[in-house]
């Protein structure tokens, strides 16, 4: 059913030449739709939002105005930025109004966009057109008297010094950069000029580093004369290569990964393209093993195009949503389970929701069979409120851990179970095998094993003192008797009463 809101915002793009950029408005206001019939206008789409009612737009051509002209969900979305005109526009889309052009020394923007000096009788200094005395530069002769020749005298600033030559910095310069002459009699012409630096060598040609650079690497010519054209060319790693395509590692990559196009000619489109792993196929849709993946699981849009919306979507399985929920088994579940809130709506709050059952909470207690009981079992508190702490609170604490080395007991103490880090880990003032109740046959390392209070040697064939005695291997008599040795002319035996292995 088409709105009243919804007419009005067609009226309003009737009469306008550029798109709408309505960041966050509710339901109901002037932009306000579901669906592009709801914008009620030829040629205008209802562009989504996330958590709210898409807004009616008519697509045009996207400029750098701070609008989603193309309708596409994003402000000033140019893929190729065009270059900076003098205009007072920010063209190029990086912040900055004509920031390519000196309005000092500009002769044909001296002091402001599209104020033009005349060439031949005026200069442009510090902002202001102001007549030339010396207006034949090439000539070897100081015309206005002021002891400076040519290039050297101020007033031929960047005027002609003869064919394709240039007054620059107070001397003859290159001014044609791709005709293989040397015109300001240097010795160097071209792009091996300094005076060349950054200026056009041809058509998609750039001086760069004294050499010509290509920078058109989409139209299959070798621009720079170096045998090699477009992304086989090195100047065009990391340049476009066309309409979602980029120059990575001498090839061609796809880039735009959710435009139904296959943009670098590899017969492969958009996800089935390798190179768009990781990369976004589109709102809330990430390419994932060669296919769309939904990323984005509670905006009630089928963002992969699979026709399974959200929880519902496999893709969800697993990510929390932000609210308190997760997708679990294609439906969403709770996952906060201690906040007090009824966060899926099942009117089951935290551990009284099954979703919650096995979940660890921060206060120190887990949900179990609907309800919270104790978990942190070695820091002295009550957690789940039952009068109880620690071990003693058997019903919860029994066979789980009160600390490093430490296990509670079905009778509500603490039991030690590193027998050998030297350590009081129960705090019963026993350390170690010296904990006869805890850690009798218990290990006390490795080749170890704590008996009668004691360590005992398990361990006789490592050259290795095990228990700490002194004694090693078979000479430890007390423990290693009949215990396998290793023989010292090689082959397995048994350790004798003498503390030799035989």
């Amino acid at each position: 059913m088409k709105s009243i809101s919804s007419l009005f915002c067609c009226l309003l793009l009737a009469v306008s030449a550029t798109g709408c950029w309505v960041p966050a408005l509710p339901d109901d206001t002037v932009f306000s739709c579901n669906t592009a019939d709801d914008c009620a206008a030829d040629g205008v789409v209802c562009v989504p939002r996330t958590g709210m009612s898409g807004f009616c737009c008519k697509p045009v051509a996207e400029t750098c105005n701070g609008l989603d002209d193309n309708c596409d969900g994003v402000k000033d979305n140019l893929s190729n930025p065009p270059a900076e005109t003098c205009n007072g526009l920010d063209d190029d889309c990086d912040g900055k109004v004509d920031e390519d052009f000196d309005f000092q020394t500009d002769m044909a923007n001296c002091g402001g966009c599209g104020k033009a000096c005349d060439v031949e009788t005026q200069k442009c200094s510090a902002g202001a057109c102001k007549s030339r005395g010396e207006v034949i530069c090439d000539d070897g002769i100081d015309n206005d008297s002021d002891s400076k020749v040519d290039c050297a005298d101020d007033d031929c600033k960047n005027q002609s010094c003869g064919p394709a030559c240039t007054c620059v910095d107070g001397k003859p310069g290159e001014g044609n950069c791709s005709d293989g002459l040397d015109n300001d009699g240097d010795g160097a012409k071209d792009c091996a000029d300094n005076d060349c630096n950054n200026k056009s060598c041809g058509t998609a040609c750039v001086c760069s580093g004294g050499q010509p650079t290509e920078t058109v690497c989409s139209d299959g010519l070798d621009n720079d004369g170096d045998t090699d054209a477009d992304c086989l060319d090195n100047d065009c790693n990391g340049k476009s290569c066309g309409n979602g395509c980029l120059c990575q590692s001498f090839s061609k990559t796809e880039n735009a990964c959710g435009d139904a196009a296959d943009n670098d000619g590899d017969s492969k489109i958009d996800c089935a393209d390798s190179d768009c792993s990781g990369q976004l196929c589109g709102t809330g849709c990430l390419c994932q093993g060669g296919a769309k993946s939904e990323i984005t699981c509670s905006d009630g849009t089928d963002n992969d195009g699979d026709s399974k919306t959200d929880c519902a979507d496999t893709d969800c399985n697993g990510r929390n949503l932000g609210d308190g929920t997760s997708c679990s088994g294609g439906v969403r579940v709770e996952s906060a389970c201690g906040d007090g809130v009824d966060n899926d709506g099942d009117t089951k709050v935290d551990c009284a929701d099954s979703d919650c059952s096995g979940k660890v909470l921060d206060d120190g207690t887990m949900c179990s069979g609907g309800v919270k009981v104790e978990n942190a079992c070695f820091d002295g508190v009550d957690n789940d409120g039952d009068t109880k702490i620690d071990c003693a609170d058997t019903a919860d604490c029994s066979g789980k851990s009160c600390g490093t080395g430490c296990t509670c007991s079905a009778g509500g103490s603490k039991t030690e179970t590193f027998c050998g880090d030297n350590a009081d880990n129960d705090g019963d003032t026993q350390i170690d095998c010296a904990d006869t109740a805890d850690c009798n046959n218990k290990s006390c390392g490795t080749g170890c094993t704590c008996s009668g209070g004691n360590k005992t040697e398990t361990i006789c064939n490592d050259t290795l003192d095990n228990d700490g005695d002194g004694k090693l291997n078979c000479a430890d008599t007390a423990d290693c008797i009949n215990k396998n040795c290793n023989k010292t002319g090689g082959g397995t035996g048994k350790c004798q009463s003498d503390g030799t292995c035989a």
